[in-house]
C-alpha cells in the first residue's frame, strides 16, 4: 500500500471521528452509543469502513467532543462580544429521578443582528458542584458578559440567587432603572404553583380516585386534570362501586372536583399560546396573563362558596406575579406593534399606572438614546482623528507652490447665501420647520396607527424591516422581546415537580456534560417568534 493511500485513510478515520462527534453534540443520542462498544453502532460501522470501529473508544470521542466545544465557545464569545447590554438569563434546576441529584442549566437570551431569538446554554452542570451564585459569576466571567446581563428569570423562591447576582453585575455596569426589572419570576412556575394550590384543596378525593386504576404519568397538572376529568365521566355512568373506595367521595367533594377540573381547564386553554410556541417572545405574554386575571377575578365572584375561597387562594398567587412582573409585561407587549400603550392602556382601569409604564419607557429610551450618541462620538472622534493624521502626512509632503495655489483657491471660494438673500431667508424657514417636526423614533413609533391584527404576525419580522426606520427603538426592542418569561415550553411548561435532567448526558462527566448541553444549544437553540 503506498503512503499517500495510508494518509487518505488515516484523513478519512479523522474525518469519520470528528463527524460523530458532532452527532454526540448536535443531536439528542447517548454518546456512549456511538462507541465502538456498542454493538448496533459497531456493526454499522464494520459494514462503512472495518478499521474505523477500533478507532471509536469513549476517549476519542470525548476529546473530539471537547475540541469541537472549544471551537464553537469561541464563536460564541465573538457574537457576544458584539451586543450592548442585551443577554437576558434564566436559571433553571433539573433533578436525576433516580439519584435526585441537581443540575443547573445557565441560559443566555438575545435577538441576533438577524432578529433571531437565541437561546444558549452557557454551562450546565451539577448544582452542588459550585454555589449556584459562584458558577453563574465564573461563566458570566468565562464569556466576558458580566456588564450585558440587565435581567435574570428564576423560579419563585431564587430570589435571593437573583439578588446576589444583581449586587454584583451593579459593580461591573449600571442596571436599568437601578436594577428593578432585573430579577423575572418565571410564569410556568407560578402557574404551576397557583394551580397546585388548587388541587391541594382536593387533595383527600385525589386520594381517593388514585386508589383507583390511576396510571403512572409525567407530573404534569393538566395530565391531573384530565385523569380527574375522566373520573367524573366514569362516575356519572355508575362505574364506580362502593366497594372500590375505602372511603367514597361524597356528592359535594365530586362537585369541588368537577369545579378545579373547568377552572384547570381554562388556565391550560389560555396558556397553550404561550407554552406551545417553542420560543415565545416576551410581547406575547401580557394579554394571556390578562386573560388569566380576568377569569380569576370573575370567578373569584361566583355563587359557589368553594369556587370563590379556590379562586381567591389562586388569584393571591397570581397577583404577586401580577406586581412583581407587570412592568415587564407591558414593556414587551409596547413593542409588539398591535398593542403598542393602547393594549396596556386597555388593560389598565387607572389612567395613571398606563403615565406611569409610558414615563418608564421614556427613561429607558432615554438612557439607550445617550449611549448611542455617545457610541457615535466616540465613533467619529476616532474616523476624525485618522483623517487628521492623514492630512497632516500630506502637508509634509506638499510643496510650496502648491500651498500658495491652494490659498488663492480658498480665498476665491464665496458662500452663496451672503449675496442671495432670497434663499438665506428660505433656507432658515425651511430650518425652522424642521426644527418644529423632529422628533424622535420613540414618539414616530407612538403616534403611527396600531398595527392590524394578524394571528400569524411575528414581531421579530416586524422589527428586522422596521429597525432603520426606529434605530433606537429598535436596540430597545431586542432587549426586551428577548427576555425569557419562562424558562420552559412544551409539556414541560406544566410540570408539578422539577424537571428531568437529559437523560442522554447523566451518565457523562460534568466538563464533557456541558460541552455537550452547550454545543447542542448553539446548534439549534434558535427560534422566530
Amino acid at each position: 500500500m503506498s503512503m499517500s493511500s495510508v494518509n487518505s485513510n488515516d484523513s478519512q478515520i479523522e474525518e469519520a471521528q470528528k463527524a460523530i462527534a458532532r452527532m454526540a453534540c448536535y443531536a439528542k443520542v447517548q454518546p456512549r452509543s456511538l462507541c465502538h462498544d456498542y454493538e448496533p453502532f459497531g456493526r454499522l460501522v464494520d459494514t462503512l469502513n472495518p478499521k474505523l470501529r477500533s478507532c471509536l473508544t469513549f476517549e476519542s470521542l470525548e476529546h473530539n467532543c471537547m475540541k469541537l466545544y472549544k471551537v464553537e465557545q469561541e464563536k460564541v464569545k465573538e457574537v457576544f462580544s458584539r451586543l450592548g447590554q442585551q443577554i437576558s438569563l434564566s436559571v433553571d434546576l433539573r433533578v436525576h429521578e433516580k439519584f435526585w441529584s441537581e443540575y443547573l442549566s445557565l441560559t443566555a437570551h438575545f435577538i441576533d443582528d438577524d432578529w433571531k431569538l437565541r437561546t444558549w446554554v452557557v454551562k450546565y452542570r451539577g448544582a452542588f458542584r459550585d454555589f449556584p451564585i459562584d458558577m453563574i459569576l465564573k461563566t458570566s466571567k468565562e464569556y466576558d458578559i458580566q456588564g450585558k446581563i440587565p435581567n435574570m428569570t428564576t423560579a419563585a423562591d431564587a430570589g435571593d440567587l437573583a439578588d446576589c447576582v444583581k449586587e454584583n453585575i451593579q459593580k461591573v455596569n449600571s442596571l436599568p432603572l437601578d436594577g428593578e426589572l432585573f430579577h423575572v419570576w418565571c410564569s410556568c412556575d407560578m402557574i404551576s404553583r397557583m394551580v397546585q394550590k388548587g388541587f391541594k384543596l382536593i387533595s383527600e378525593v385525589i386520594d381517593k380516585v388514585r386508589l383507583l386504576s390511576w396510571s403512572k404519568s409525567l407530573p404534569l397538572w393538566y395530565i391531573t386534570s384530565w385523569k380527574l376529568s375522566h373520573a367524573l365521566e366514569l362516575n356519572a355512568l355508575g362505574e364506580f362501586s362502593s366497594e372500590e373506595f375505602n372511603e367514597v367521595p361524597s356528592v359535594e367533594e365530586w362537585e369541588n372536583v368537577r369545579s378545579m377540573c373547568r377552572i384547570a381547564d381554562r388556565i391550560y386553554e389560555i396558556t397553550k399560546g404561550l407554552y406551545e410556541v417553542k420560543r415565545p417572545t416576551a410581547s406575547r405574554f401580557l394579554p394571556h396573563m390578562q386573560e388569566i386575571r380576568t377569569y380569576l377575578v370573575e370567578q373569584s365572584a361566583s355563587s359557589d362558596a368553594f369556587v370563590r375561597f379556590l379562586t381567591k387562594k389562586m388569584y393571591k398567587t397570581f397577583n404577586k406575579y401580577w406586581n412583581d412582573t407587570f412592568l415587564v409585561l407591558s414593556i414587551a407587549a409596547f413593542f409588539d406593534p398591535r398593542y403598542k400603550m393602547k393594549y396596556v392602556e386597555f388593560v389598565l382601569s387607572d389612567d395613571s399606572k398606563a403615565a406611569d409604564v409610558l414615563n418608564t419607557i421614556r427613561k429607558l429610551y432615554d438612557g439607550y438614546v445617550i449611549q448611542g450618541n455617545e457610541y457615535e462620538l466616540s465613533e467619529s472622534s476616532s474616523e476624525s482623528g485618522d483623517e487628521d493624521e492623514g492630512e497632516e502626512w500630506e502637508e509634509d509632503e506638499i510643496k510650496e507652490e502648491d500651498e500658495r495655489s491652494n490659498e488663492v483657491v480658498k480665498k476665491s471660494r464665496v458662500n452663496i447665501l451672503e449675496t442671495l438673500d432670497g434663499l438665506e431667508e428660505y433656507c432658515k424657514s425651511i430650518q425652522s420647520a424642521d426644527d418644529k417636526v423632529l422628533k424622535s423614533d420613540l414618539d414616530l413609533y407612538l403616534e403611527e396607527p396600531v398595527f392590524p391584527w394578524k394571528e400569524n404576525f411575528s414581531v421579530l419580522h416586524w422589527w428586522k424591516d422596521n429597525c432603520c426606520k426606529y434605530p433606537r427603538l429598535s436596540c430597545m426592542a431586542r432587549y426586551f422581546l428577548a427576555i425569557p418569561l419562562s424558562v420552559a415550553t412544551s409539556y414541560e411548561a406544566y410540570y408539578t415537580e422539577p424537571r428531568e435532567v437529559d437523560w442522554t448526558v447523566v451518565s457523562l462527566k460534568p466538563k464533557l456534560m456541558n460541552a455537550v448541553m452547550c454545543t447542542r444549544s448553539w446548534k439549534l437553540g434558535c427560534e422566530y417568534d
